[in-house]
């Protein structure tokens, strides 16, 4: 008898040093593949994220997780890896990518693609956008095959090639094509999300539901070619300039969805004045005219706020001509659109062409093609679960839903009837501005946490048992 409480006692004194070391073990393996991605230079262009796939494809299999490469040309690669369930629910999602924007080192502190770690920060690009999140959700798979852990849901873990400029050919559109029944899910985790942390803990998520649609709008201006000495009324530089100045006086209408609406009530509690009265005349506003008024209003106050009440459009690249004294014959523009979730591509595109009605002006444009996505529900049991398991980590910490004005891959799968929501690691005031910058970094201990909400969230919403 005294053998056995013997054993009963060793045995509980072990099962809480192993559910620890579980959870240090993922935090070390996080930190440790994120150093090991910063490495690979994925610059996009070209991308060249195979390396990185096949790396992430090593150490998963090693780990007992099957994963797969999907290369669509060269070396633009995503990697896919499951962890079987039941099958009782449909998946759950697992979402980041692997290329980064480029980094110019002369002006960094550190080699972008040299790993470093300082004054508990990891400094290297893709730290904050968002090999960081692959590194985290990488672990989180490592984890429940270690821990032979049962699942209701299938947990799929997507690093993905080609999000930050989308080629002529997108991959994610190859993806999906040849082989979206990998990528098939209920509810998915991707980037796009914004978690503070301040006071040595997260203070705020804001958990992004919505996202707007991105659109390239290309003028053409024409005109006749002549000497410069000869001023004419075709001349295609003042159209061109004519049209740019009408769509920036365009006023597009206001709408304010559920996902905004949620967003604008938590920031007027404690969002300074002017901000905060802009924020409560939206809220009680009326639609149309008054919400138009409201939404101006809000725009001068805050002009991030203001743009998730309308589309928008702004220029950002003008050519024309090649010689002071020559008239050319066509000047050009590129104007940038963002649509609210859920407008078709073609009204927006007849505004632009109303506005430059009877101007010599052609009108082209780029968008992905894909069908138009409403905002997310945001009262459903992933939601629920992601608030829940972030104010046990964090007491005190302030959740809210909110739409990006920002795009990310997201939408093409949301278009599929995936429901994706954006959370990311927590970032202190500031280092987001690093982001596709210079010395771009991380702090260890929010890596930290997000990795441990991470567990959490998935473990509750694909019905984890030991």
């Amino acid at each position: 008898m005294r053998g056995l409480a013997a054993a009963l006692l060793a045995l509980a004194a072990v099962l809480p040093v192993r559910a620890e070391d579980g959870a240090a073990r993922m935090r070390r393996e996080t930190r440790g593949l994120l150093k090991d991605l910063v490495a690979f230079d994925t610059s996009n262009p070209p991308g060249g994220e195979l390396p990185a796939a096949l790396y992430l494809k090593g150490a998963l299999e090693a780990g007992g997780v099957k994963a797969g490469v999907f290369t669509s040309t060269g070396s633009r690669a995503s990697l896919i890896a499951r962890v079987k369930g039941s099958g009782r629910k449909r998946p759950l999602l697992l979402m980041c990518h692997t290329d980064v924007v480029p980094a110019d080192a002369k002006g960094w502190t550190t080699p972008p693609f040299v790993p470093t770690e300082k004054e508990g920060y990891l400094y290297g690009r893709g730290t904050e956008d968002i090999k960081s999140m692959c590194a985290a959700q990488a672990a989180v798979l490592l984890r429940l095959a270690r821990e032979r852990t049962r699942l209701d849901r299938d947990v799929v873990f997507f690093a993905e090639a080609d999000e930050e400029t989308g080629a002529a050919v997108r991959h994610i559109d190859w993806l999906t094509k040849n082989h979206g029944a990998e990528l098939d899910a209920e509810f998915a985790v991707n980037e796009g999300g914004n978690t503070l942390w301040e006071g040595g803990r997260p203070s705020e998520m804001l958990i992004q539901a919505a996202e707007k649609e991105y659109i390239d709008v290309h003028l053409t201006a024409r005109g006749s070619a002549g000497h410069a000495s000869v001023p004419r009324e075709d001349n295609a530089v003042l159209a061109l300039s004519e049209g740019l100045r009408r769509l920036g006086a365009l006023r597009w209408p206001a709408e304010l969805n559920p996902v905004v609406r949620a967003s604008f009530a938590y920031k007027a509690a404690s969002a300074p004045e002017p901000v905060r009265s802009a924020l409560e005349a939206v809220l009680v506003a009326a639609p149309g005219t008054a919400l138009d008024e409201a939404a101006a209003r809000l725009r001068s106050a805050s002009p991030e706020l203001g743009a998730m009440l309308s589309d928008t459009l702004t220029p950002t690249v003008v050519s024309g001509g090649y010689k002071s004294n020559v008239i050319p014959a066509e000047a050009k523009a590129t104007l940038n659109g963002r649509m609210l979730p859920g407008h078709g591509v073609q009204a927006f595109l007849a505004r632009i062409r109303e506005a430059l009605s009877g101007l010599p002006i052609s009108v082209e444009h780029e968008f992905s093609g894909r069908a138009s996505v409403p905002p997310m529900p945001v009262d459903n049991e992933f939601v629920a679960a992601a608030k829940r398991h972030a104010e046990r980590l964090a007491p005190g910490i302030r959740v809210s839903p909110f739409m990006a004005v920002a795009t990310t891959d997201a939408q093409d799968l949301r278009a599929r009837g995936t429901l994706v929501y954006g959370i990311e690691p927590p970032f202190p005031p500031g280092d987001r501005a690093r982001m596709h910058g210079d010395d771009e970094r991380i702090l260890l201990l929010a890596l930290d946490w997000h990795v441990e909400h991470l567990w959490a969230l998935v473990a509750d919403v694909a019905g984890a048992r030991p």
